[in-house]
């Protein structure tokens, strides 16, 4: 299946919790190649002003303070058929090496989309129906997914985005994003080989011995700095195809995350709400 095609999208302003509302924002062959890991992960760069490696690149961003904007498109298949989510867009804060913060709005859950805060373990969300006088925001143990990339291909994490490059298995010119224009890179990657990247991530029922041969599909837009600015992969029960329109009810399960990736270092500087206006679980009317 091939990535939904759509517009390339406006740019906005970073946002913070003082206004609930998001603001507007208005045939190539493919050549094949054999690459050594250490071209993309590792290798020294050969002169001082050399683009850092993809991960590298990826790693000097992640600095307190700084972030990146997202755009995700998924799209679901339950055994009858692809069916286009909306999107959930917004702004991922960076501290200390890795995701510290998100600020995100879910436009499958609401007309205007639900907006989500989280930070560390703990998730805010604005919906002031139901809640108790002068509250706007509800707070609960969120269970919340800290992390930059595209479904299982994490870009944020140096070991699992080394593993998905070194299965990289073409590559070729690509188009603009944010900007700059890009290289595609491209491969499949198994759940072995992510789990032996990062042996403490939990793909929940996908950890099991009898999955390891499953494979994730991948797609990397990366930019002339290095960094991606767009991320595709697709994975799919192995025996997605057969079973295409089954009538028992069963189907199968399949998934493609499309995520564009722009403003990479734009101020991102996520706090919770005031507490005179948020309400935990219990007090809310649901």
């Amino acid at each position: 299946m091939r990535p939904v095609k759509r517009s390339q999208r406006d740019r906005g302003e970073t946002y913070a919790w003082e206004d609930h509302r998001m603001p507007s924002r208005g045939g190539t062959a493919i050549a094949v190649l054999t690459l050594a890991a250490s071209a993309l992960t590792g290798a020294p760069a050969a002169s001082a002003g050399a683009a850092p490696d993809p991960v590298t690149a990826i790693q000097r961003q992640l600095v307190k303070g700084h972030g990146v904007r997202i755009d995700q498109r998924d799209t679901f298949n339950s055994g009858f058929g692809w069916d286009l989510l909306k999107p959930v867009k917004g702004v991922i804060g960076f501290g200390n090496g890795k995701v510290v913060a998100t600020d995100l709005r879910d436009y499958n859950s609401a007309k205007r989309g639900t907006r989500n805060l989280c930070i560390g373990k703990r998730g805010w969300q604005y919906d002031p129906k139901g809640l108790p006088k002068g509250k706007t925001w509800v707070t609960y143990k969120w269970p919340c997914e800290l992390a930059v990339g595209s479904g299982f291909i994490r870009l944020d994490e140096p070991a699992t985005f080394k593993a998905v490059l070194a299965t990289t298995t073409s590559q070729r010119p690509a188009g603009t994003y944010d900007g700059t224009r890009t290289t595609l890179y491209q491969g499949t990657i198994t759940f072995g080989q992510l789990h032996d990247a990062h042996p403490a991530k939990d793909f929940g029922f996908l950890s099991k011995p009898e999955y390891t041969d499953w494979t994730v599909s991948w797609r990397l837009w990366i930019g002339e700095d290095r960094l991606v600015r767009r991320a595709w992969s697709k994975w799919r029960e192995p025996e997605a195809e057969t079973m295409k329109g089954a009538s028992n009810g069963q189907g199968w399960f399949g998934f493609v995350y499309d995520v564009h990736l722009s403003d990479w270092g734009v101020k991102a500087d996520i706090q919770p709400p005031p507490r005179d206006r948020t309400a935990t679980i219990a007090e809310s009317k649901r």
